[in-house]
């Protein structure tokens, strides 16, 4: 009989735990609903997060200081290359291709003196990506002007107009030595250097008859 009367109780302790913990539980849900998936979604949105994260800075290629950055000078002459790995200018540093595009298009617009000066043309992007850039500029040598310039002279007797070799004749006068003021006809013979059209005409108006 004892035996029968402790088994009961304790059935009965264990029913009385187990409707607590149900109960407990159930109120937490009636106060609180929706807390515990709560928990569980706020978990997998910031693995997510990070994730889409991670995948985004792979995914967008943009200019470091690991990125192979590799200037191209172009003799658009001679379309000859000469090509050169530098270090990533810092104000290229983390630039996407369109703000790199930007830039560029903004130095093509203004280009600095020293460029000017070197026969600068334009720039094109020939490859862009976060590992490697290659960035060409086309350069074209500029003609040095040559000056222009005459020498008075005298030949059979009358003025003669010579350009700038010496050589050539560029105009012959009726204008005579013998007409000449004595010191001007010492300079034709020495060969007199005239530097402008201005000057010749001046000239030659001064003494023809």
């Amino acid at each position: 009989m004892k035996l029968v009367k402790g088994i009961g109780l304790f059935i009965l302790t264990i029913g009385l735990f187990a409707g607590g913990c149900y109960l407990g539980f159930a109120g937490h849900e009636f106060f609180y609903p929706g807390s515990g998936a709560g928990k569980k979604d706020s978990v997998s949105d910031s693995r997510a997060s990070r994730e889409n994260i991670e995948v985004s800075a792979r995914d967008k290629e943009i200019i470091s200081a690991d990125t192979s950055f590799i200037m191209i000078e172009v003799n658009l002459e001679d379309q000859s290359e000469q090509a050169e790995e530098i270090p990533v200018p810092i104000y290229y540093m983390g630039m996407d291709r369109t703000d790199f595009e930007k830039q560029i298009q903004s130095f093509d617009n203004s280009p600095s003196l020293q460029e000017l000066q070197k026969g600068f043309q334009g720039s094109e992007i020939r490859s862009f990506s976060g590992n490697r850039v290659e960035l060409c500029r086309f350069y074209r040598e500029k003609q040095e002007e040559k000056e222009e310039f005459y020498y008075l002279a005298v030949r059979d007797n009358k003025v003669v107009v010579y350009r700038a070799d010496g050589k050539t004749v560029y105009m012959e006068t009726d204008i005579r030595a013998e007409d000449l003021p004595a010191e001007v006809l010492q300079d034709l013979l020495q060969q007199r250097v005239v530097n402008t059209d201005e000057d010749l005409y001046d000239f030659l108006e001064s003494y023809s008859s």
